[in-house]
């Protein structure tokens, strides 16, 4: 027998006890080990469903596994590499990658005629995955994306559209700083809310189309590819696998590859 638990029991049945002052101080330690006990189980729950929650938020903006160029530092201007690669049907093949998709990014500056706010302009393509968006849109519909025509739509943030006092079907240029400085005219397909403000304030979501003419990129020019895996847990051993299939050389045009995960 449990030698804990049957301490307890002599304790807590023990007839001299019944009708003394030791009952119901007994009593008292006993709900009072139980209350605590609770709230322990409570709190690991509740921070335990909040570290997923903002796990997955995270890899909903920028997934789990990114493959960049080597070059790209900690800043949102991104070096190109060529989006044609031999190891892709490869990872498209590889257990436990659940889907693998193209961006580019570019910066920029939303002004408006009474405010004005820095974003980043995250371009998608036609193979963009949007469930994570789809689960988190508040107004308005996801944007349409193909290969041949570009679109003007976006998404943008609650945060950023209450900011900027912009609502769905809105109208707001772009300004890039480029010389000479560029600018873009988009318009307001739906509005998302994640509640992660860090990302909510930066992000505008829209067509690659956009991004890589503003770079003067060529259509098989990206920033990177985002991989989503199947079982966070497994990233590490994941991003050792894609980094195995992927492997840190130079492709076609010489740009050095890199993988890196959230």
């Amino acid at each position: 027998m449990n030698t804990e638990l049957f301490i307890a029991r002599r304790l807590y049945s023990d007839k001299d006890l019944k009708s003394g002052f030791s009952r119901p101080i007994i009593s008292i330690a006993v709900i009072g080990i139980a209350l605590g006990m609770a709230v322990m189980i409570i709190s690991v729950a509740v921070v335990t469903g909040f570290k997923f929650e903002i796990r997955n938020k995270i890899a909903g903006f920028n997934a789990h596994i990114q493959i960049v160029n080597y070059d790209n530092n900690s800043s949102y201007e991104t070096s190109p590499i060529n989006k044609n690669q031999d190891f892709f049907e490869e990872l498209e093949q590889t257990p436990g990658i659940i889907h693998i998709q193209q961006y580019a990014m570019i910066p920029g500056i939303i002004k408006t005629k009474s405010d004005i706010e820095g974003v980043v302009l995250k371009g998608i393509g036609s193979d963009f995955k949007w469930d994570f968006f789809q689960d988190n849109l508040l107004e308005g519909n996801i944007i349409i994306v193909n290969d041949s025509v570009k679109t003007n739509k976006v998404l943008i943030s609650k945060h950023l559209a209450s900011l900027l006092k912009l609502k769905v079907g809105d109208d707001f240029r772009m300004y890039f700083a480029q010389n000479p400085p560029r600018v873009r005219k988009f318009n307001i397909e739906g509005i998302y809310e994640t509640s992660l403000v860090d990302f909510d304030k930066i992000y505008v979501i829209g067509d690659i189309g956009h991004v890589q003419k503003l770079k003067n990129w060529n259509e098989d020019q990206i920033s990177g590819f985002e991989i989503e895996i199947d079982d966070f847990n497994d990233i590490d051993f994941m991003s050792e696998v894609v980094a195995d299939v992927v492997g840190y050389n130079y492709d076609e045009n010489e740009d050095l590859l890199m993988i890196t995960n959230i």
